[in-house]
């Protein structure tokens, strides 16, 4: 499912700390035909969830100042039992046993930015996903 062959926008929260990449990712995202809210820590990403915002997928780093994005991944399918799951690091995690069956998959930064749309794609098909 893309962006251009569904009805509804798919919106997405992206949760990311460093400014610049947050902006690149975003921008990269709405050019891609993507709803985008971006926020720049884990307490402001469970703020959104808790909200009546819409959000399909949650696209998060895993260190935040806050919540983690582990964190922010367990209170996200908590809240919102459909939200399809996406972490980023930049380092090379082990994923906590418990969000292994919900988290889609976890991309080690840096990743080619060309990837992320399609796999943001792969991911509201319900496409099999295994951490990267």
């Amino acid at each position: 499912m893309s962006p251009s062959t569904n009805r509804n926008p798919v919106h997405i929260l992206l949760v990311e700390d460093e400014t610049f990449l947050r902006e690149v990712v975003a921008e990269y995202l709405q050019e891609s035909g993507y709803e985008v809210q971006a926020v720049g820590d884990g307490d402001a990403g469970l703020d959104m969830l808790r909200s009546d915002a819409p959000v399909d997928v949650l696209v998060s780093d895993i260190r935040l100042p806050g919540l983690s994005g582990y964190e922010l991944a367990s209170a996200g399918k908590a809240l919102r039992p459909d939200l399809k799951l996406i972490l980023m690091t930049g380092y090379a995690p082990s994923l906590p046993a418990e969000l292994e069956p919900v988290v889609f998959r976890v991309l080690q930064k840096p990743f080619p930015i060309a990837s992320l749309s399609s796999l943001v794609a792969a991911a509201l098909d319900g496409a099999e996903g295994a951490p990267a």
